[in-house]
């Protein structure tokens, strides 16, 4: 048995983007749920036809709805509807990376007080946390709150996914904030999946992991380092206050389900 799986139980879940939906299997048994992302530019209706591909490989689709994505109300609905239509109880609802937004919905909270939403039948919302901060939030703890309590108000159940990181101590800070804050729902801890550094770090510039180079010091800074696959494992055990992981496949869906297999307990 691997270190991984001696050191603690963990769930995982996964990220893909819509384009990969017709490669899940190889994570049959591995994961249930997984996360599809909605990438600026994507027609909606090609996420949705994603969702129902994850769900037709037996596994349970998370859409990501991302506010900012929204050139208006009835965009919104009809994916909304979509939803519906497919069963989807369960979303990460986001703001989105873009910096104005395509519509009227200029975060997060506008969604979830939408007609369009409360009509989709989703009753489980995941929402994102930030460990390291949010370079577009410098009050992302307070509009996380904002969320939570509106969410509560609803009677809707809740969990958090992270951004992911390079540091379990910031990660582990996190948790203990959040539980202080209150917030008692189910926190998930994003995971960057075995990949190069390289990668690793292309993809912490876009996503504004500020460790990323706190990690490549201490690997060095050669390009035979930078060509070694980040092994996750040393990271999970690290984490305390959670045993809910979320995997960040940046190298690939293959290595990510060989890596799973080799240090996950199967479901």
């Amino acid at each position: 048995m691997s270190e991984a799986t001696n050191s603690k139980t963990v769930e995982w879940t996964l990220e893909i983007v819509p384009s990969h939906a017709e490669n899940i299997h190889v994570f049959e048994g591995l994961v249930r749920e997984i996360f599809v992302t909605m990438i600026p530019g994507t027609d909606h209706n090609d996420i949705i036809k994603a969702l129902a591909a994850v769900q037709a490989g037996g596994f349970e689709p998370v859409p990501h709805l991302t506010a900012r994505a929204f050139a208006d109300e009835t965009a919104l609905a009809g994916f909304c509807d979509g939803m519906r239509e497919n069963g989807i109880k369960k979303a990460l609802v986001i703001a989105g990376g873009l910096s104005t937004p395509e519509g009227p919905f200029a975060d997060s909270l506008a969604v979830l007080k939408s007609n369009a939403f409360h009509n989709s039948g989703v009753t489980n919302i995941a929402l994102a946390g930030h460990p390291e901060g949010n370079p577009a939030d410098p009050d992302s703890m307070a509009s996380l709150l904002a969320k939570w309590h509106y969410i509560q108000e609803q009677g809707w159940q809740a969990e958090i996914v992270t951004q992911w990181s390079f540091s379990p101590d910031k990660v582990s800070r996190y948790i203990e904030q959040l539980r202080e804050a209150g917030i008692t729902c189910p926190i998930r801890i994003g995971v960057a999946g075995p990949a190069s550094l390289k990668t690793l770090l292309k993809y912490a510039k876009i996503c504004g992991v500020t460790a990323a180079a706190g990690v490549l010091k201490k690997q060095g800074f050669s390009l035979g380092r930078l060509l070694v696959s980040n092994d996750p494992k040393g990271f999970v055990n690290k984490v305390t206050g959670t045993e809910y992981f979320h995997l960040y496949p940046f190298g690939g869906l293959e290595k990510c389900a060989k890596w799973l297999t080799e240090n996950a307990p199967p479901r």
